[in-house]
């Protein structure tokens, strides 16, 4: 009980690794992916409960309660419908372990603990969030309902 209490602490309790291609079919989220429709993993992060999965139409979040429970809850953000915004990197301090990016999609909030080691491709990864919150707001087209009142079109 103390390792746990020193570990949170520490907060190091639920640092993730980021997934290399290779092995992409060793986790959960790869059995999610939607193949028919081209969709591709482009990053991957894996934490002792979760994963966090990428793709080039979605972000893909398999939320697990616990490492000692099995049962997994899998949510689909679809970039397409649900707006990425609130992009942060918070890099690591001296005593830190961890990098942490910070993200909204579709009105929930993310942040995420990544292993320092990993830095330059969370770098990557928020740039790649930054990109698609621009281009999702500079998408957007606002068309009249003839009420007087716009809605809007992605």
């Amino acid at each position: 009980m103390f390792g746990k209490m020193a570990a949170d602490a520490l907060g190091i309790s639920d640092i993730g690794t980021v997934i290399s291609p290779q092995d992409y079919n060793k986790v959960d989220a790869d059995d999610y992916i939607l193949h028919e429709e081209g969709e591709r993993i482009y990053f991957l992060i894996k934490s002792k409960a979760d994963e966090y999965c990428f793709t080039n139409l979605a972000l893909l979040h398999v939320d697990g309660a616990s490492a000692m429970n099995k049962k997994r809850l899998l949510r689909r953000y679809p970039y397409s419908t649900h707006a990425v915004g609130d992009v942060f990197l918070e890099t690591a301090g001296n005593m830190d372990m961890d990098v942490e990016i910070k993200f909204g999609i579709g009105g929930k909030g993310y942040s995420i603990d990544i292993h320092k080691k990993f830095l330059t491709q969370t770098k990557d990864l928020y740039k790649a969030l930054f990109r698609i919150a621009r281009d999702w707001d500079a998408s957007l087209a606002f068309v009249s309902r003839g009420d007087g009142r716009y809605v809007a079109q992605v």
